[in-house]
């Protein structure tokens, strides 16, 4: 190897956790999908898991789409008849741990679409967090399929 290549090599590897710690949000996601049950349907569910990866607890304060006129939070299932069918102004994850949004449980509601929108589609989502941070993610958009 050149001394060029290894001394390259060497700040990499060596910037490399500091890069990982600078950068980057506080929250992860996974399991992102949002839920049609048919092309011209008003409002669409939406479901991921987040993860916390920072050591204090963090607020869920607002989620925004262009694909969407406006988004809500609910906890239970609409034909539910305990279900909390009142939009959450906002949720908290503590530190080193994870929010669940699933069937049954804390969904999405993403209103009016601004346009059709079919199985294999993507849409964004942009969280914001109560430290100012935000995530932006792309969500595939499912047919009326729970995935566990």
């Amino acid at each position: 190897m050149s001394r060029k290549f290894v001394v390259l090599l060497s700040m990499l590897i060596g910037m490399t956790p500091f890069a990982i710690r600078a950068d980057g949000p506080g929250v992860s996601a996974t399991h992102v999908w949002m839920r049609v049950t048919k092309p011209d349907a008003n409002a669409l569910t939406g479901y991921m898991i987040l993860k916390n990866l920072s050591n204090q607890t963090l607020t869920l304060a607002t989620i925004s789409s262009p694909d969407f006129e406006s988004i809500v939070i609910r906890r239970g299932t609409s034909d539910d008849d305990k279900a909390d069918l009142q939009p959450l102004s906002k949720l908290s994850i503590p530190a080193h741990k994870s929010l669940s949004f699933a069937p049954n449980s804390y969904y999405l509601v993403l209103i009016k679409p601004v346009k059709k929108l079919y199985d294999g589609d993507l849409v964004t989502l942009t969280l914001t967090f109560s430290d100012h941070s935000s995530l932006t993610i792309m969500a595939p958009v499912r047919r009326d399929r729970i995935e566990n």
